[in-house]
């Protein structure tokens, strides 16, 4: 079942990360490390709820077992842009044994529809080049590349 983010979902929600976050670090080491406790990870999630992060958890037998982290986001007019509100897709993870059970593809569209509750128009995300699961998950829910991020380490 999807539902809001509570507090007491705070440590499974924390394990999730610790998880999607080794997929990272794994392969960015020098972007992303794995030095996070759980305590640390759950205070950044917490920091997150408290900027204005909103949390959706996938629960099953009272274990959070998927979870969508994103946040609305203003976008002021400027000389060239319109003003609009978009959602920004921050984290989105389900534990390893239960993927491949449709859980992120329904917490994207219970995402869709709480942007769309929220006023935002549309919604964006980034996926790394290697994160190939995430970037077809992000296709099939109708996303599209709309633009290219580039990267150079300098040192």
């Amino acid at each position: 079942m999807i539902d809001h983010f509570t507090e007491t979902d705070l440590s499974d929600v924390a394990v999730l990360l610790r998880g999607l976050n080794a997929l990272h670090a794994a392969r960015l080491p020098q972007r992303f490390h794995e030095a996070a406790d759980a305590a640390a990870l759950g205070s950044f999630l917490q920091e997150r709820m408290g900027q204005g992060a909103r949390a959706l958890v996938y629960r099953a037998g009272g274990v959070a077992r998927g979870y969508l982290l994103w946040h609305p986001r203003d976008v002021p007019a400027s000389a060239v842009d319109h003003a609009r509100r978009v959602a920004v897709l921050e984290h989105i993870a389900v534990a390893p044994s239960w993927r491949r059970r449709g859980i992120a593809r329904r917490l994207v569209a219970r995402f869709e529809a709480e942007a769309a509750g929220a006023g935002c128009e549309a919604w964006l995300t980034a996926v790394h080049d290697f994160n190939a699961a995430s970037a077809a998950l992000m296709r099939q829910a109708g996303a599209a590349r709309a633009i290219d991020i580039l990267e150079k380490p300098l040192a």
